[in-house]
Protein backbone atom coordinates (compact mmCIF):
# COMPACT_ATOMS: atom_id res chain seq x y z
CA UNK A 1 0.00 0.00 0.00
CA UNK A 2 1.55 3.47 -0.87
CA UNK A 3 2.10 5.26 1.71
CA UNK A 4 -0.23 8.96 1.36
CA UNK A 5 1.34 12.54 1.48
CA UNK A 6 -0.13 14.41 4.25
CA UNK A 7 -0.03 17.77 2.73
CA UNK A 8 0.61 20.90 5.42
CA UNK A 9 -2.50 23.26 5.46
CA UNK A 10 -2.72 25.82 2.71
CA UNK A 11 -1.57 29.36 4.01
CA UNK A 12 -3.93 31.99 2.57
CA UNK A 13 -6.43 34.57 3.20
CA UNK A 14 -8.69 33.48 0.71
CA UNK A 15 -8.66 37.00 -0.85
CA UNK A 16 -7.99 35.23 -4.16
CA UNK A 17 -11.35 33.88 -4.60
CA UNK A 18 -13.47 35.97 -2.44
CA UNK A 19 -16.82 37.43 -4.30
CA UNK A 20 -17.18 40.60 -2.16
CA UNK A 21 -15.80 43.01 -2.31
CA UNK A 22 -17.69 45.65 -1.52
CA UNK A 23 -16.90 47.17 2.13
CA UNK A 24 -19.03 48.93 4.08
CA UNK A 25 -17.32 51.37 7.39
CA UNK A 26 -19.56 53.07 9.94
CA UNK A 27 -19.20 53.88 13.82
CA UNK A 28 -20.88 52.94 16.55
CA UNK A 29 -21.10 54.24 20.48
CA UNK A 30 -19.29 51.39 22.57
CA UNK A 31 -22.90 50.78 23.81
CA UNK A 32 -24.00 49.91 20.27
CA UNK A 33 -21.17 48.32 19.87
CA UNK A 34 -21.26 45.81 23.09
CA UNK A 35 -24.72 45.08 22.02
CA UNK A 36 -23.81 44.01 18.19
CA UNK A 37 -21.02 42.34 19.66
CA UNK A 38 -23.17 40.60 22.13
CA UNK A 39 -26.00 39.60 19.73
CA UNK A 40 -23.03 38.11 17.36
CA UNK A 41 -21.56 36.18 20.17
CA UNK A 42 -24.40 34.68 21.10
CA UNK A 43 -25.24 33.07 17.72
CA UNK A 44 -21.02 32.17 17.51
CA UNK A 45 -20.81 35.03 14.98
CA UNK A 46 -18.10 37.89 14.78
CA UNK A 47 -19.95 41.31 15.11
CA UNK A 48 -19.22 41.96 11.09
CA UNK A 49 -20.63 38.67 10.85
CA UNK A 50 -23.99 39.58 12.52
CA UNK A 51 -24.12 42.93 11.04
CA UNK A 52 -23.98 41.85 7.82
CA UNK A 53 -26.80 39.07 8.18
CA UNK A 54 -29.47 41.99 10.23
CA UNK A 55 -28.89 44.23 7.14
CA UNK A 56 -29.13 41.82 4.31
CA UNK A 57 -32.11 39.78 6.28
CA UNK A 58 -33.62 43.60 6.24
CA UNK A 59 -32.70 43.96 3.00
CA UNK A 60 -34.82 40.58 1.69
CA UNK A 61 -31.67 38.72 1.09
CA UNK A 62 -30.64 35.36 1.94
CA UNK A 63 -28.40 34.74 4.20
CA UNK A 64 -25.60 32.00 2.88
CA UNK A 65 -24.22 29.63 6.21
CA UNK A 66 -21.81 31.85 8.38
CA UNK A 67 -18.68 29.95 10.02
CA UNK A 68 -19.01 29.88 13.15
CA UNK A 69 -15.95 30.71 15.63
CA UNK A 70 -13.87 27.93 17.37
CA UNK A 71 -15.21 28.12 20.90
CA UNK A 72 -11.80 29.20 22.89
CA UNK A 73 -10.17 26.31 24.86
CA UNK A 74 -10.32 26.44 28.61
CA UNK A 75 -7.23 28.15 30.69
CA UNK A 76 -6.65 24.40 31.97
CA UNK A 77 -6.47 23.12 28.19
CA UNK A 78 -4.31 26.08 26.64
CA UNK A 79 -0.79 25.12 27.21
CA UNK A 80 -2.28 21.31 25.96
CA UNK A 81 -3.16 23.14 22.57
CA UNK A 82 -0.52 22.75 20.45
CA UNK A 83 -0.04 19.30 21.07
CA UNK A 84 -3.63 18.45 20.53
CA UNK A 85 -4.00 20.31 17.49
CA UNK A 86 -1.08 17.91 16.00
CA UNK A 87 -3.23 14.71 17.78
CA UNK A 88 -6.66 16.23 15.98
CA UNK A 89 -4.93 16.06 12.34
CA UNK A 90 -3.28 12.75 13.20
CA UNK A 91 -6.78 11.54 14.32
CA UNK A 92 -8.32 12.41 11.04
CA UNK A 93 -5.14 10.96 9.10
CA UNK A 94 -6.33 7.67 10.69
CA UNK A 95 -10.07 8.38 10.07
CA UNK A 96 -9.23 7.95 6.33
CA UNK A 97 -7.26 4.70 6.69
CA UNK A 98 -9.85 3.03 8.43
CA UNK A 99 -12.19 4.49 5.56
CA UNK A 100 -9.83 2.74 2.98
CA UNK A 101 -9.60 -0.45 5.42
CA UNK A 102 -13.71 -0.21 5.25
CA UNK A 103 -13.52 -0.46 1.55
CA UNK A 104 -10.84 -3.00 0.84
CA UNK A 105 -12.83 -5.53 3.01
CA UNK A 106 -15.87 -4.58 1.61
CA UNK A 107 -14.11 -5.63 -1.74
CA UNK A 108 -13.21 -9.02 -0.54
CA UNK A 109 -9.36 -8.12 0.77
CA UNK A 110 -10.01 -9.58 4.15
CA UNK A 111 -6.72 -10.65 5.66
CA UNK A 112 -4.83 -7.30 4.59
CA UNK A 113 -7.85 -5.17 6.01
CA UNK A 114 -7.70 -7.04 9.61
CA UNK A 115 -4.04 -6.66 9.80
CA UNK A 116 -4.12 -2.84 8.88
CA UNK A 117 -6.75 -2.73 11.36
CA UNK A 118 -4.80 -4.03 14.56
CA UNK A 119 -2.21 -1.59 13.41
CA UNK A 120 -4.48 1.31 13.55
CA UNK A 121 -5.67 0.01 16.60
CA UNK A 122 -2.54 0.24 18.10
CA UNK A 123 -1.61 3.86 16.55
CA UNK A 124 -4.96 5.24 18.27
CA UNK A 125 -4.36 3.58 21.46
CA UNK A 126 -0.52 5.63 21.78
CA UNK A 127 -2.52 8.52 20.42
CA UNK A 128 -4.81 8.69 23.36
CA UNK A 129 -2.48 8.43 25.74
CA UNK A 130 -0.69 11.58 24.16
CA UNK A 131 -3.66 13.01 24.50
CA UNK A 132 -4.49 12.02 28.29
CA UNK A 133 -0.80 13.30 28.88
CA UNK A 134 -1.37 16.59 27.14
CA UNK A 135 -4.66 17.46 29.19
CA UNK A 136 -2.48 16.45 32.30
CA UNK A 137 0.09 18.50 31.44
CA UNK A 138 2.81 15.26 32.15
CA UNK A 139 6.03 15.25 30.03
CA UNK A 140 6.68 14.08 27.39
CA UNK A 141 3.09 14.71 25.80
CA UNK A 142 4.69 15.79 22.37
Amino acid sequence: MPKTTRHPPAIGTGSETRVRTRQITYRLTPDEYAAVARSGEARGWSPAQYARAVVLTDAGQTIPAIARRRPEAPPELQSALPVLTALLGDIRHIRTLLNQLAARANAGAVAPACAGYAKAETVVQGLSERIVAAILGEEGAS
